[in-house]
């Protein structure tokens, strides 16, 4: 068992790049070239108008640069809708991407990660990758692309105007982004912990707020409270400084580009190896050229952002899970007193914990076999029930379902009555909430076996557990097992908030009920019935002498 670890998928996040996006790139810098085509001329044009060229000379220049505006106009709609387009689509596949990963290594994950944790990665996370096209990769791209083919066309008449434009593109595309990106993916980081951080502190803050005044501590959180979101402040407010000095040093180059321009222009005009009549042109060319390095001044920090995103989804999705195995397991064509658990030093080690939660676990249960299993809150008894349902994996030792370890889990599952400590119920109806489309008769009969015959069906219970006492959502849980009909029953403190003399009348029928019952308790009032009982101490399973 403790080999069949898999991996959740062959490849991690897979984002490609689509036809919509390769599109989107050259009428990107189809569009940035006309725009440097229509300046270029609307200089040539006010250099002609100035030294006096008749109006039907310059009807050509007018016509000419109209029409690159509107051609401007045209390439730059079909690119934003082509970019936005492919955008939608990598967010669809990401998010199905990631569902598909999520799914089989559910429950396994949760002794990873947060349930808030994977929740702001399902939706957070995941949102930021939606700039990774827009903002991380498509300015570099458009911009060297545009960059290269005007050095190309310069170096036939001013070669060194195509020098400072190489230079500055490798200030702009390499050096600057390259420099900044350590710092940006450090102020990243220390903004998603102040943020989650700060999140962790508000939730515990409403959700406890009534255990907190009745121990007299509101004061003493609401103040742990506006810390934290001092912080977050300060963190966010670093952030902003980052943006505003990334851009202020690309401002900065191009400014002194610009002004490197017009030395250039004047000391080439002295020295007879430039045409006067295209200085203006020139200009503005080059001014509309280092313009376009602006759109690079956020290029450091989403890179850093969508990296950071990439990298949390990757942990989910390369998250080893339980092998589904191929061997259906159907205890019904078993044979009485089949071994059907078998546990030969089984070891369980959860990842956040260095001491192991089970320690050699030696344990064998045959079908028909009704099991107890004792011990003191904390002992590992329940983790050995999520052993015996297929939900975790061993970390050491052999575990066997019916003489194999390659049991198909999901199968198995349909073989067993499950209860855990923490039973979900749902905002609905107590028939919605027993989760089997039995009919009314048979609904009433598992309430019935419970003590809950007094409870309407049509009743609605809520998420939180506000409509029924505890005892009765207890009762509740364990009336859908009678329901489900598993010949395998795996109870984990069925007892739990209800009374003794009805606790004792519900594991009657549960013994009546169950082939196979292995029930984890600290009642010692529910023994009687056991064939055999156990004892977990500090995550070591011994016969108990006494039943």
């Amino acid at each position: 068992m403790s080999k069949r670890i898999t991996r959740s998928l062959n490849t991690s996040l897979n984002i490609k790049w689509n036809r919509d996006i390769v599109l989107a790139v050259i009428l990107g810098g189809v569009g940035t070239m006309v725009a440097l085509a229509m300046f270029f001329l609307s200089g040539y044009m006010i250099t002609q108008s100035a030294l006096g060229a008749p109006l039907f000379a310059l009807m050509g220049l007018i016509v000419s640069v109209k029409l690159f505006g509107f051609t401007r106009a045209i390439t730059r709609y079909y690119e934003r809708l082509y970019s936005h387009r492919a955008t939608f689509t990598m967010l669809r596949d990401v998010r199905v991407q990631f569902y598909k990963a999520l799914v089989p290594i559910v429950p396994n994950v949760f002794r990873h990660f947060k349930t808030s944790d994977l929740l702001g990665n399902m939706v957070s996370q995941i949102e930021s990758l939606q700039n990774i096209y827009l903002r991380v990769y498509y300015p570099p791209i458009v911009i060297g692309l545009t960059s290269i083919i005007t050095i190309i066309t310069l170096l036939f008449f001013t070669p060194w105007h195509a020098v400072l434009i190489a230079i500055v593109m490798v200030l702009s595309l390499w050096v600057v982004p390259n420099v900044s990106a350590k710092r940006a993916l450090t102020i990243k980081q220390k903004l998603d912990y102040k943020y989650n951080y700060f999140m962790h502190r508000y939730f515990d803050f409403i959700l406890g707020y009534e255990e907190l005044k009745r121990f007299n501590q509101l004061g003493t959180y609401r103040d742990s409270l506006n810390e934290a979101e001092k912080q977050l402040s300060e963190a966010e407010h670093q952030e902003q400084m980052f943006h505003i000095f990334y851009q202020f040093i690309l401002n900065v180059i191009s400014m002194i580009a610009i002004f490197l321009t017009i030395l250039c222009i004047i000391f080439q005009i002295k020295q007879g190896a430039f045409d006067p009549v295209l200085s203006t042109s020139t200009v503005l060319m080059l001014l509309t050229l280092f313009e376009q390095h602006v759109m690079m001044s956020q290029v450091a920090y989403y890179k850093a952002e969508t990296d950071q995103a990439t990298q949390q989804l990757n942990e989910v999705m390369t998250l080893g899970h339980v092998a589904e195995g191929d061997e259906k397991i159907t205890v019904a064509n078993l044979k009485d007193q089949t071994e059907l658990f078998h546990l030969d030093q089984v070891t369980h080690r959860f990842p956040t914990q260095e001491q192991p939660v089970l320690k050699s676990v030696q344990l064998k249960i045959k079908k028909g076999e009704h099991v107890a299993i004792l011990g003191a809150s904390g002992s590992g008894k329940s983790t050995l029930l999520h052993l015996l349902m297929g939900l975790y994996p061993v970390t050491n030792g052999t575990f066997n379902i019916a003489g194999t370890s390659q049991f198909h889990r999901s199968h198995w599952l349909t073989q067993v009555n499950a209860l855990t400590q923490d039973a979900q119920f749902f905002d609905g109806s107590i028939k919605e909430n027993l989760l089997i489309n039995g009919s009314e008769k048979e609904d009433l009969q598992a309430l019935e076996r419970v003590g809950l015959a007094h409870i309407a069906l049509e009743r609605n219970v809520t998420l939180n557990r506000e409509a029924l006492s505890g005892g009765e959502f207890q009762r509740l849980a364990l009336a859908r097992l009678w329901l489900k009909g598993a010949p395998v029953w795996i109870l984990d403190e069925p007892s739990q908030g209800i009374d003794a003399k009805r606790a004792a009348n519900i594991m009657s029928e549960i013994h009546k009920s169950a082939d196979t019952l292995i029930v984890a308790t600290h009642d010692l009032n529910i023994l009687s019935g056991f064939d055999t009982v156990y004892k977990m101490i500090d995550g070591k399973l011994q016969r108990y002498p006494q039943v």
